[in-house]
């Protein structure tokens, strides 16, 4: 007897992609946006980012480095001179400097289109982190990811080659250009503001001490470009030393338990791991720079960085370190240039051909870098000491705790269920801080200041209530003073779900097998926290940079305290940002940086849900036109 169509739609529901039945738990196709189009957008930004220009407002006052966390020894700008870096020169400057009716931080803000570039929305995103002198990616992210394991390291590579392409990226002549003209134009504004303030400072006769802001701008780039390269490069070559050291001994135990006569596969495994890794360092090696030829105020010093500084552009790079290996002898790799299956099947020769590269370049890199600078705590760490300090000097309070508010509005649950809550969250929030410097010094001062919903009067799981009550109570003396302001936090019954009600247990692991359609779950389907985004943004600008985007964001709890504070707080990005890298998982949660192989394995996701629910339309339809389902 001959399936009926009914049992057809059936089997392509349940069977679509071969998907675990969890997968009818995620949520409907996405409102308001296409995933493709999403894809495409970009947007023109400054080529130096606006949070690098609020930072520097902040560094000719603190003069805090970003590279060190120490301060500059030159002049700064008084307290009392700090706030006419936002009044109009016209109500405070002498002539021949009151003709402008802007202000400094306006004339910063706002540049000319000339240093804009386009960019897409996932590559902004990575940019923004490194430029802020971030690691890529946490330690404990890094291990939730199962990149730990060396037998992921194809993935491992995905990591790295986005990150390495936001270098490239930089080193492009025409972007070369661009930073240095954007450079030279915060330069001529800053010289007429000193220029101002010295003026200024002479007719009061209060000071004698004149500020030069032009050099104080070179110091702070130069900082601020220490601190990118040599943090992403030193986090680039660690992570690819730790893997590698772990392929190798993995093989040697091959050899130890099999013979030199059977560890040939292992020792291709291995080597294939290697080449490419290496390749990758390599790349990174001369890729991981930033000049300032060309900078106002910059001359070229024998005592400069060779990773910031005068030096040859990208491409010629390349060619020195290529001549740089012409120059050496390789005696391993030499003699086995003819016979590489020779060499696979001989764990001494295999072994000594891989020490020798290693040792090799990490001579090469010597002197191509020199020895890299012992950075301090990240600079969003170092703002926090900074904000903190002026704050208990000026008589604030005590309770100097930083992170967010957090309203706990779903009222279902019980106090033991609560309980059992809280200790999941915090137990994700006991992972931050793992490859951050300076974490350590600010560990024990985070934490979320609760509201609760239901005693507060806000009604069960209502989002708007919350943000009604949000901006009022940041204006008042409860909010503690280093609490991110902008945006809070809430628990309503999906995020409280998440982690009491894991989902999904039976998506396939990451990696997924080559040529098979996975989910990429490592580390992907945890418990989230919803940020609340109250900044208002027109409907169509939304439309147009952020389709699908509602004022909302899930974000993994192991993100909270040691990637979206610091880049809320820093000003680097919002949720609406970070959103263009959530829309596509298919819990549509933030969970940092996404590769190319999670992405394929979420658009199948995306592929199965639309067979499943056009099935069960076509299903329910042909039931109700056949009597079997009545209209009620």
């Amino acid at each position: 007897m001959p399936p009926s169509r009914n049992t057809e739609d059936l089997n392509s529901l349940f069977s679509a992609l071969s998907l675990p039945e969890a997968l009818f738990t995620l949520p409907a196709n996405p409102r308001g946006f296409n995933l493709e189009v999403i894809k495409s957008l970009q947007f023109d930004e400054p080529v130096i980012p606006k949070s690098t220009l609020y930072y520097l407002l902040d560094h000719i006052f603190e003069g805090n480095l970003p590279h060190s966390g120490t301060k500059s020894t030159r002049p700064l700008i008084r307290e009392d001179e700090v706030p006419l870096q936002v009044k109009p020169y016209s109500e405070w400057a002498l002539a021949p400097f009151s003709h402008r009716s802007s202000c400094l931080q306006e004339r910063l803000l706002n540049m000319p289109e000339d240093f804009h570039v386009p960019i897409s929305s996932e590559f902004s995103a990575l940019r923004a982190r490194i430029w802020l002198g971030l690691v890529p990616m946490s330690g404990a992210r890094w291990k939730q990811k199962k990149l730990d394991d060396w037998q992921n390291w194809q993935f491992l590579f995905e990591y790295l080659f986005q990150v390495l392409r936001v270098f490239i990226w930089m080193g492009d002549p025409a972007i070369q250009r661009a930073i240095q003209g954007h450079f030279n134009h915060v330069a001529a504004e800053l010289e007429f503001f000193q220029n101002a303030i010295n003026t200024r400072r002479e007719q009061l006769g209060t000071v004698s001490e004149r500020v030069d802001l032009k050099n104080l701008w070179l110091e702070f780039i130069t900082s601020t470009f220490e601190t990118m390269v040599t943090r992403t490069h030193t986090w680039f070559h660690d992570r690819i030393h730790e893997t590698i050291a772990q392929a190798q001994t993995w093989y040697n135990t091959q050899v130890e338990e099999h013979g030199a006569e059977n560890s040939y596969q292992a020792a291709v495994k291995f080597g294939e791991c290697f080449s490419d890794l290496s390749r990758m360092l390599t790349l990174a090696d001369f890729s991981m720079m930033m000049p300032l030829d060309g900078f106002t105020g910059f001359a070229a010093s024998p005592s400069d960085s060779k990773v910031v500084g005068s030096m040859f552009p990208l491409p010629f790079r390349r060619d020195q370190i290529h001549d740089m290996e012409e120059a050496m002898s390789w005696p391993a790799a030499e003699s086995s240039v003819d016979d590489i299956e020779g060499m696979q099947r001989s764990p001494e020769r295999f072994r000594a051909v891989i020490n020798e590269s290693i040792v090799k370049h990490e001579e090469i890199r010597k002197q191509m870098r020199g020895e890299p600078i012992v950075l301090g705590r990240e600079h969003w760490i170092t703002i926090i000491h900074s904000r903190t300090k002026w704050s208990l000097d000026h008589g604030g309070p005590q309770d100097q705790r930083w992170g967010f508010v957090a309203y706990m509005l779903t009222h279902t649950p019980t106090d033991e269920q609560w309980t059992a809550f809280l200790a999941k969250l915090y137990a994700d929030f006991a992972q931050s801080g793992e490859w951050v410097q300076g974490f350590d010094e600010v560990k024990e001062r985070k934490d979320l200041q609760w509201i609760d919903g239901k005693r507060s009067g806000i009604p069960h799981d209502d989002i708007e209530a919350a943000r009604r009550h949000f901006l009022r109570f940041r204006n008042s003396p409860s909010m503690r003073r280093r609490n991110w302001t902008q945006d809070f936090l809430v628990i309503d019954t999906e995020s409280f779900s998440s982690y009491m009600n894991p989902f999904p247990p039976s998506l396939p692991a990451t990696p997924p097998a080559p040529g098979t359609i996975t989910v990429p779950a490592q580390g992907d389907f945890a418990g989230f926290v919803k940020v609340i985004d109250t900044s208002p943004y027109r409907p169509h600008v939304l439309a147009q940079q952020a389709p699908g985007y509602r004022n909302e964001l899930k974000v993994l709890g192991t993100l909270v305290f040691d990637e979206l504070y610091p880049l809320l707080a820093s000003l680097t990005l919002r949720p609406r940002d970070l959103w263009m890298m959530a829309c596509w998982h298919p819990m549509q949660v933030y969970v940092g940086l996404a590769t190319a192989s999670q992405e394929k394995g979420w658009r199948g996701v995306w592929e199965a849900r639309e067979v499943m629910f056009g099935a069960f339309a076509r299903l329910v339809a042909r039931q109700r036109s056949s009597g079997d389902i009545r209209s009620r």
